[in-house]
């Protein structure tokens, strides 16, 4: 009988064994996919960033180029309803209006130039 319990024992630590071996060569597979998709994670992750910075910069110019392409007329249109609040002012109550109106428009005028003056002595100094 003891004979017996000594092969039974043999086969049963033989059989766990081979599938401890198994299970450790599986786990030895699968943490080199993980490495590798950690990888390829770690590359589409830097490309991602990439683009998307690439993305926010294109943003910014197109921003830019928007504000300064409207700042024209929507300096223009502030200087012409202070003219225009300014005459109609001297209907109403007099020539102090009139003076009022284009002292601002006069003023939105020169804030505009100055503006402009500003953006092109940054940019001169950008280039440089």
């Amino acid at each position: 009988m003891d004979h017996a319990l000594q092969i039974v024992l043999t086969v049963v630590i033989t059989v766990v064994a081979a599938f401890l071996v198994s299970l450790i060569l599986q786990l030895q597979k699968t943490a080199q996919a993980v490495q590798a998709l950690a990888e390829s994670l770690r590359v589409d992750a830097r490309q991602i960033t990439e683009d998307v910075h690439q993305v926010r910069l294109q943003v910014d110019r197109t921003a830019a180029l928007v504000e300064r392409t409207l700042e024209g007329p929507a300096t223009a249109g502030l200087m012409a309803s202070s003219a225009l609040r300014g005459v109609m002012g001297l209907f109403g109550r007099g020539a102090g209006s009139l003076v009022e109106g284009l002292v601002t428009a006069l003023r939105i005028g020169l804030d505009f130039i100055r503006r402009r003056r500003r953006a092109a002595h940054r940019k001169e100094k950008n280039d440089e």
